[in-house]
């Protein structure tokens, strides 16, 4: 066998392998897909509602239970508002 049959045996089965790893690729990628992300957090502990006022809306309590706001909000709104 001379060198270019036997580079042409080598590039054909290449290419087949390249074929059945794309193939794969494309199967895994489908079978792991993601569905789109729930609209609602999976917690607990539900984020009360946007107050209407200042706009912010609270991240998250603190280990004591106080609201925990973003760095981006301008006017915390008052204790009582939030509840």
């Amino acid at each position: 066998m001379d060198f270019s049959a036997a580079f042409h045996q080598t590039s054909v089965w290449m290419f087949r392998l390249a074929i059945v790893g794309a193939a794969i690729g494309i199967g895994y990628i489908v079978m792991t897909r993601q569905d789109d992300a729930p609209t609602t957090p999976r917690g607990s502990i539900a984020l009360p509602a946007d107050d209407g006022v200042t706009g912010c809306q609270p991240i998250g309590y603190t280990e004591s239970g106080k609201l925990v706001y973003s760095m981006d909000c301008e006017q915390v709104p008052a204790a009582g508002a939030a509840k």
